[in-house]
């Protein structure tokens, strides 16, 4: 926009110079003429190569192709598929925490149960992105089942962190085994496949 208005003011102020040379009032006729022609052959160029110039700028900058707004190469997933993708490293998180917790419940440090409580947050936002997958089911029995597994999920991880704060093993094992069977709930009520096949 600020190059159309900028050759506009430069055609302009071009012929109006050229128009004050020729009509200049000491001039004699034959100065005029020759003036004239001579003006008139350097403003038919300078307008012509401004105008050259001003249809290639434009035509660049139109022509340029725009910057890919989508993510190449960095491996994100679009959204759904990105919550679905989530939902899955969360729950086989939850199947080696437990197991480490199960197998091994004597080695488990402070730290270690920390961490744990801080995956429990993980586990519990997994709940939200099981919300956003479940707006995908169209069945209403399917869609009611999946709400209900998922407020329960995240009542159930908020019962985990009493276990984990008490550095319970067992407690947290069997609590750890219910939020499993939620999650094998839940994508059970994705399949679109019927039974009988």
């Amino acid at each position: 926009m600020k190059s159309c208005s900028t050759l506009v003011a430069l055609l302009a102020a071009l012929s109006s110079a050229s128009t004050v040379v020729a009509f200049a009032p000491s001039s004699t006729s034959a100065e005029r003429c020759s003036r004239t022609r001579c003006l008139a052959s350097r403003r038919d160029f300078l307008a012509t190569a401004v105008a050259t110039a001003g249809v290639t700028a434009s035509s660049a900058a139109l022509l340029t192709p725009l910057p890919s707004l989508a993510v190449v190469g960095e491996g994100s997933l679009p959204e759904g598929a990105a919550q679905f993708s989530r939902v899955i490293k969360v729950r086989a998180q939850l199947k080696s925490v437990a197991k480490r917790v199960t197998d091994q419940p004597d080695e488990i440090t402070k730290e270690e149960w920390s961490k744990i409580d801080e995956f429990l947050r993980t586990v519990y936002s997994a709940g939200n992105d099981m919300k956003v997958i479940a707006k995908g089911i169209y069945d209403p029995a399917k869609k009611e089942k999946a709400d209900e597994d998922i407020k329960l999920l995240q009542k159930v991880v908020q019962a985990a962190q009493k276990p984990v704060a008490a550095k319970d093993a067992a407690g947290f094992a069997a609590i750890a085994t219910k939020a499993d069977g939620l999650f094998e709930d839940f994508l059970d009520l994705l399949r679109d496949v019927p039974d009988e096949l």
